[in-house]
């Protein structure tokens, strides 16, 4: 008679949950995602006041007495204390697959209205895969409460009973809307499949605790799952082998796809904790879940769901050291590896030590700073205080931070066991309290110590992760770039220049950088063309983004965006062509020391292949220029500045470049050197070549370029023939400084 009440309840919830959703929808459609958010959190409401509402029973197995939220929570191996009986074990393992389904549904429902749209492959499954297991619920009603309650859950009305009624009518009135609005007809066989692949991993992620011992049983005999037993090591690989293998899968999913894959995995992690709460538990403060790793459970679920960042980074720092430490020392009992107790231990644990993690690693809240870590350890410093006082005045009940035992300190030997002979016992405000000073104080130092071991790890895995990112993004953008290069060349050799019109040029097409560590652009959207035979000066004040625009054409650097060509040859395409046409001489060199003169400058033209007759030839004539025949089989490192700087020309020229670039090239250097590299520029250039340097010395770049162009904040002012400016009748020096507007 009692079923039927229910199944009554259940049907009326699910036909007015519908009916309302629908006509909401019509009469109100501006905030019709509003009242499925309402209804959606109601759902939830019922849920916790028949899922804590529950009381504890007493269980039964191998003379050891146990308390359960659930009857079926006892029962081992489908048969010993099953609430169907011995000879039930099909009704046992349905019941237990409902209860885990159920739960499964349940945490879709109550987050889908607040991702709708945002996670696709949602709406199939709150309609169809939801909706699947609400009418099973509604259909094995009785099963289930008397899987909750145990065989007598229908003997009389029970208020539990009643709530379930409507959370299953709730439930179900909710998919059947969904159904009744978004109804497809065609059916998708790629999005089926996608969504079966996603319901399993669900209702993995929602196991209950205690389904394995339910469905296997204890086993034969105890074992202690700790101190590094092969069962131990067993569990703590996992937790290292879970989180890479959810980053590996959903990495490249969308924001809000990765956020929900961890919201549910935490909401099933909380519900899996919370199997040991009830209001009436809550009622003892030294029952409330305030041990460190445990309140990683609700803060978690709730930082992804508002997103409170700032909450986030104290789980982050707090939560994970916690975890980590228990999952090496974890503080229970010898027991089977299977059981209820076990595996609820270890669901907690994984949770609070490797879902901040992923969630940093998924990109959903921001990389922490400093700032970020010191606010965490003020956060603990509180959370610390908090949790003293209220295990100092319960010191036989109340153990958050194993303050109260000697869990920690037997570990670590006599010495600190003897740290808690200190003891402190006082009253307050008729309380008494017992504090053992010396060793909280030194638990606390000790904390925040590992906690800046915590934040030094981190800040090298982030610096780590950045460079795999970068070497990843480099290769994508290599493969593209060899895809674009066989597309521009349409059959013709790789040696050929991409764009055959500018064979003998160095252009920049809206050329842009910025670097990763700024939000400025250090060059934006320069354009230059620089024709054969010209010595081409490049102007502008210190930072203006010379330098910049120089190590990205000879390759030293990446462009952000735009294009570079040397000779035809694309620099980002085509990079060992272009540097092959190109010959550099930096304003900072570095040169191999313990070679002679010779040896470095063969060794370049090794580099460029240059043929034994070439390089003798050009080695000779470049000695002869620069007056080193008595030095050039001497030691580089036995050269004056200015001599190192003429082995780092020969060695820039060695391979006749198409393009000489020079940085600064005449700083330091003497006037019989300078007029040295004056005449190599002119030489150069008039071989139909291309020179192109930046300098600060005006009467130089008077005295030898055809053409300029000035930059200033990465924007480049003006290009002009220098005779246009002569015959302006306004000196360089003067268009200089006004053009840069300092004048």
């Amino acid at each position: 008679m009692m079923l039927k009440f229910y199944l009554l309840i259940g049907i009326t919830m699910a036909i007015l949950s519908s009916a309302g959703l629908y006509i909401l929808n019509k009469f109100d459609s501006k905030r019709h995602a509003l009242w499925q958010k309402i209804f959606a959190l109601a759902l939830f409401v019922f849920f916790v006041g028949r899922y804590f509402g529950a009381s504890f029973k007493e269980a039964v197995f191998r003379g050891s007495s146990f308390r359960v939220k659930d009857s079926i929570m006892a029962t081992m191996g489908l048969t010993i204390n099953s609430p169907f009986g011995e000879n039930s074990a099909a009704l046992t393992a349905f019941a237990v697959l409902l209860l885990w389904a159920n739960f499964s549904a349940l945490t879709v429902m109550i987050t889908y209205p607040f991702f709708k749209g945002k996670v696709k492959i949602l709406d199939g499954i709150a309609k169809y895969y939801a909706g699947a297991v609400y009418l099973a619920s509604l259909v094995g009603m009785g099963i289930l409460l008397r899987a909750m309650d145990g065989p007598d859950a229908l003997t009389a009305m029970k208020t539990r009973g009643v709530l379930f009624a409507i959370e299953t009518g709730l439930g179900l009135g909710q998919c059947i809307y969904y159904n009744i609005v978004n109804w497809k007809v065609k059916f998708d066989w790629k999005a089926a499949l996608l969504g079966v692949g996603a319901v399993g991993g669900m209702f993995l992620a929602s196991i209950p605790a205690y389904a394995i011992q339910v469905l296997y049983g204890y086993g034969s005999s105890t074992v202690e799952v700790k101190n590094l037993t092969e069962q131990h090591r067993l569990f703590v690989y996992f937790g290292f082998l879970l989180p890479l293998i959810i980053y590996l899968l959903f990495r490249k999913k969308n924001y809000e796809t990765r956020r929900y894959i961890l919201l549910y995995i935490s909401l099933a992690a909380m519900h899996s904790y919370c199997f040991d709460i009830t209001f009436s538990t809550l009622a003892d403060i030294t029952a409330w879940p305030l041990h460190l790793c445990n309140t990683a459970m609700f803060i978690l679920p709730l930082c992804l769901m508002f997103k409170w960042e700032k909450v986030f980074y104290f789980t982050l720092f707090i939560n994970v050291l916690g975890a980590f430490f228990a999952i090496l020392m974890p503080n229970y009992g010898s027991e089977n590896w299977l059981s209820y107790t076990i595996i609820r231990f270890w669901i907690n644990h994984y949770c609070a030590f490797f879902m901040p993690i992923l969630t940093i690693a998924f990109r959903i809240y921001r990389r922490p700073k400093l700032k970020q870590f010191v606010y965490s350890l003020l956060a603990f410093a509180v959370y610390f205080i908090i949790i003293l006082g209220i295990d100092a005045a319960h010191v036989n009940s109340a153990n958050f931070l194993f303050l109260n035992t000697d869990f920690i300190a037997a570990k670590l030997g006599t010495w600190a066991k003897n740290l808690r002979l200190n003891v402190w016992d006082f009253n307050l405000f008729g309380t008494s309290f017992r504090l053992f000073p010396i060793y909280q104080f030194l638990y606390f130092l000790v904390y925040v110590a590992l906690s800046f071991a915590m934040w030094f790890i981190y800040v090298h895995f982030f610096r780590m992760a950045d460079v795999y990112a970068e070497i990843g993004a480099r290769q994508r953008k290599i493969k593209m770039d060899k895809l674009a290069l066989e597309v521009a060349l349409n059959g013709r050799s790789a040696e050929e220049p991409m764009n055959l019109e500018s064979k003998d040029q160095l252009v920049l097409k809206n050329f842009s950088k910025k670097y990763s560590t700024s939000s400025v652009y250090a060059v934006k959207d320069a354009s230059l063309t620089v024709n054969g035979g010209t010595i081409f000066g490049f102007l502008g004040p210190n930072g203006a983004g010379k330098s910049t625009i120089i190590k990205s054409i000879v390759g030293i650097q990446t462009i952000t965006s735009g294009s570079i060509e040397i000779c035809g040859y694309d620099v980002e395409k085509q990079p060992v062509m272009a540097k092959l046409q190109t010959g550099f001489v930096p304003d900072h060199y570095a040169l191999y020391e313990n070679l002679t003169g010779r040896e470095y400058v063969n060794y370049i033209a090794d580099l460029y292949d240059v043929s034994a007759e070439d390089r003798t030839a050009r080695i000779n004539e470049y000695v002869k220029i620069f007056n080193l025949e008595a030095s050039f089989d001497n030691q580089i490192k036995t050269y004056s500045h200015g001599m190192k700087q003429k082995i780092t020309i020969m060695s820039a020229l060695v391979h006749n470049p198409k393009l000489w670039i020079l940085d600064e090239p005449l700083t330091g250097l003497d006037p019989e050197s300078i007029y040295q590299v004056k005449e190599c520029m002119k030489k150069h250039a008039a071989a139909g070549n291309i020179v192109f340097f930046s300098s600060h010395l005006i009467d130089v770049v008077q005295s030898l370029c055809d053409r300029i162009a000035i930059i200033k904040g990465g924007n480049i002012l003006v290009e002009s023939d220098l005779k246009a400016i002569e015959e302006s009748g306004v000196g360089l020096e003067n268009f200089y400084l006004s053009t840069i507007g300092e004048l």
